[in-house]
């Protein structure tokens, strides 16, 4: 009877254990998916992680696993900091909201650090999943743009269903890194059918990048793309072999530089202007007005060239339910958006030129779509396109309100004046967005109060909140758990790490949940879990 009841007790001790690594492997494949799909489930997800460590007990074996982890300590040190600069932050309820939205960052690496290590299968199914996560959101936008789903797509930010454009286009990213480790450093593993599957992946993911417009994501994934080819050019031996892959990885930022020349030149290609040519009249008689002296511009076709109001009121009004006086669903004017349309199209602002809009046009205007190039959606130029127009008006003196690089742009200036003022520890944890405010009132920013944000740079946003110390000491914690835990050959923990530093120069990237999520998830999962070495290993069972 004695070893019957010891038997069942150590069996029912192996069945708990079970269960409890079964709720935790599972639970990170339900947070991997639900991050490009529900910020819900993300939650839901953590919450369970979190209980079921606590649950689960065993705690001198997490112990014995944190002791021995220099690389946690370092990292978990980016929290700490946060917590440190509670001291001088006079924002009590403001400093609680931020030290919970960024709790992931201590909890999500120390379950995973302390918990049984995870095995690379594991881990690759995490990461099979996340793609196919990342994929479905993605078919998800095309079919709500395709009219398929219930859901108003009004612009290319609409297109991100789930999470934040910005956040999903680094999602994207990873899927993609995420692809070429297994199509191309681990191809032997796969079957010929996981192949195919890859391969439309990567196929599918960048042509998605551009129909995002996420110029972000896109700029991130090129230098991404350069560096990590830069870097496996090192590994080739050969130095012919070499010198032919080397030159082709250059001429990535080369060609880059030349298209976006070529895209400002052709921005700034204006029409001919002859006083001579200008008409006074439309064809029916009715007077235009013309106002050569400003300059404004669509596709190099001066805007306020041949413009007849009353034959552009009588045609809209004929066709569209919306008054021409009116606002478009996305808040612009109807006037100023039909006017500019008509001219980005090379077209006089008459019933003449009104006539040759088709009915697909006349509906992308009343969403505000003010020129024709916006409508091409698997092209980057529109883009690129949209930010010289920002920037051009904005130059002109036009209100800097809803044009995003523009904003972003004063953003940088409000958070560099503002962390010049405390340069050392910065204004404390919590009183980052009371800093900002009170600038933009003391300077009377042109932003309107909707548009009076945060510094969208990391870098910055920790030295505005903890000074330079907290800047070197949260970098530190960042960076150094990489080299500690020797991941600095991992391909996938190293490019991983250069897509959230390039991502924190034009992003808050700590400063929202799905953000806190998407790097607190995956940071624990590269750095602390198994190894995916740059080139596939001498012997196939090793980690590498």
């Amino acid at each position: 009877l004695v070893i019957y009841y010891k038997d069942c007790c150590v069996f029912m001790k192996l069945t708990r254990k079970l269960i409890h690594e079964q709720v935790y492997f599972y639970a990170l494949l339900l947070m991997a998916v639900s991050l490009p799909l529900s910020i819900f489930t993300t939650s839901l997800a953590q919450i369970i992680l979190l209980a079921n460590w606590i649950v689960e007990g065993r705690f001198h074996e997490k112990w014995e696993r944190f002791r021995g982890n220099r690389a946690l300590w370092i990292f978990l040190a980016l929290y700490l900091m946060h917590a440190t600069g509670l001291l001088w932050s006079t924002d009590a309820a403001y400093s609680l909201k931020d030290m919970r939205v960024k709790l992931p960052l201590f909890f999500l690496p120390l379950i995973v650090a302390t918990s049984v290590p995870l095995v690379k299968q594991q881990v690759n199914r995490i990461l099979l999943l996340f793609t196919m996560a990342v994929f479905a959101a993605s078919m998800a936008s095309v079919m709500a743009l395709a009219g398929w789903l219930p859901v108003e797509v009004e612009g290319y930010r609409d297109l991100s269903l789930f999470i934040s454009h910005i956040r999903f286009s680094l999602m994207i990213v990873l899927a993609i890194l995420t692809v070429v480790y297994f199509l191309f450093i681990q191809r032997n593993s796969l079957s010929r059918f996981e192949r195919i599957v890859y391969l439309v992946f990567l196929i599918w993911f960048p042509a998605f990048l551009v129909l995002l417009k996420s110029l972000s994501g896109i700029v991130i994934l090129g230098f991404l793309a350069f560096i990590l080819m830069a870097r496996a050019v090192f590994e080739i031996r050969d130095p012919v072999i070499r010198f032919m892959v080397f030159v082709p990885v250059i001429m990535i930022p080369l060609f880059a530089i030349i298209y976006l020349g070529h895209a400002i030149n052709k921005y700034y290609t204006f029409d001919e202007m002859n006083p001579e040519a200008i008409d006074t009249v439309t064809a029916e008689g009715n007077p235009y007005v013309n106002r050569p002296e400003l300059m404004e511009v669509e596709n190099g076709h001066y805007i306020w060239l041949h413009v007849c109001e009353p034959e552009l009121e009588r045609e809209w009004n004929r066709v569209s339910s919306m008054d021409y006086s009116g606002h478009t669903t996305n808040g612009n004017s109807i006037r100023g958006t039909l006017i500019r349309y008509l001219t980005s199209r090379g077209l006089r602002k008459d019933a003449a030129g009104f006539s040759k809009l088709k009915p697909s046009e006349i509906k992308a205007i009343e969403k505000g779509i003010a020129n024709h190039l916006y409508l091409q959606r698997f092209r980057l130029y529109p883009r690129i396109y949209e930010v010289i127009w920002e920037i051009d008006r904005y130059r002109m003196g036009y209100s800097p309100n809803e044009k995003s690089v523009v904003q972003r742009y004063l953003y940088l200036e409000a958070g560099w004046k503002i962390a010049r003022e405390k340069p050392l520890f910065g204004v404390g944890t919590g009183d980052v967005k009371q800093a900002f405010r009170e600038y933009y009132e003391e300077v009377h920013s042109p932003l309107n109060e909707k548009w009076r944000r945060r510094a969208h740079n990391q870098y910055l946003t920790f030295m505005i909140g903890l000074g330079v110390v907290g800047l070197v000491v949260c970098l530190f914690a960042l960076v150094a758990p990489l080299f500690v835990n020797g991941r600095q050959r991992s391909f996938l923990a190293a490019g991983f790490m250069i897509l959230i530093l390039l991502s924190m120069l034009n992003e808050d990237t700590l400063e929202t949940s799905a953000g806190v999520a998407f790097v607190a998830f995956f940071y624990a999962i590269f750095v602390f879990g198994p190894r995916y070495p740059w080139l596939r290993p001498k012997n196939p069972d090793s980690d590498g």
